[in-house]
């Protein structure tokens, strides 16, 4: 039978090595060479955790980078497609696409498959949700844009929340769908894009039967924009759901 010493021992023979490490002074020490002696195996152990745990974490940096330049290279090459409204082919490219430098370009999925971690990736990510709710595959739009919101790019994540949003509004999920659109409007700076994405909000509430945010929600809008389009709007909808205008 094995005679391992058991957990206890070996945290006792460890706290024993740190008490002594910051206690070179004490009666019952015999100097340092008795102290690496009799620590010697701990020693080594905790030095080599110690450069093995620098190794990981250079290697993960320099791996990240690498990684980091590759989606971005990647999106650059599809990007194109996208912008022109090929969507079919931004999200799985072709094999009719000429290589770039010797290398096949990559689609928006394989990018998000391979580098979803990376900002680039992140990019992309919007960007095959967006594709793939332009050819009317609300499911598969639907899934991206939830990856999406998890970004911590705020554009990105924006686009996540309204563009699920819209994915729920398709699907008659009007409470959802609103809940969405005021989640991407807090997060905008853009009065604009705020006030636009209130507004959606607004008529979701009102076509989920919540009268009371859809209300809410108008008055907001007014309350942010004195004049302009989006203020008018807001004014229609109090009317409509039958209250006064203050």
């Amino acid at each position: 039978m094995r005679n391992n010493k058991s957990h206890e021992e070996e945290l006792d023979n460890e706290e024993e090595f740190l008490e002594e490490g910051f206690n070179p002074n004490e009666k019952n020490q015999k100097g340092i060479n008795g102290f690496i002696q009799k620590n010697g195996k701990t020693i080594i152990t905790v030095s080599l955790a110690v450069i093995v745990l620098v190794g990981l974490m250079l290697l993960f940096r320099s791996n990240s980078q690498k990684n980091e330049t590759n989606a971005a290279k990647a999106l650059s090459r599809i990007e194109a497609y996208y912008l022109d409204g090929e969507y079919e082919i931004a999200l799985y490219s072709s094999d009719t696409l000429p290589l770039v430098r010797g290398e096949k370009i990559i689609g928006l999925v394989a990018i998000v498959n391979e580098y979803g971690s990376t900002s680039a990736g992140q990019r992309a990510t919007l960007f095959a949700a967006d594709a793939y709710y332009n050819i009317n595959d609300f499911s598969e739009a639907k899934k991206y844009y939830e990856k999406a919101i998890k970004s911590n790019i705020d554009v990105v994540k924006i686009g996540g929340l309204a563009g699920a949003a819209a994915c729920n509004e398709r699907e008659g999920k009007m409470k959802e769908a609103a809940d969405g659109y005021i989640k991407a409007a807090n997060l905008i700076q853009d009065d604009g894009l705020k006030l636009r994405y209130m507004y959606f909000g607004g008529l979701c509430y009102e076509k989920a039967g919540n009268n009371d945010l859809a209300i809410k929600t108008f008055r907001s809008i007014i309350n942010l924009n004195k004049f302009g389009e989006f203020n008018n709007l807001a004014k229609a909808g109090i009317v409509r759901l039958g209250e006064d205008i203050e």
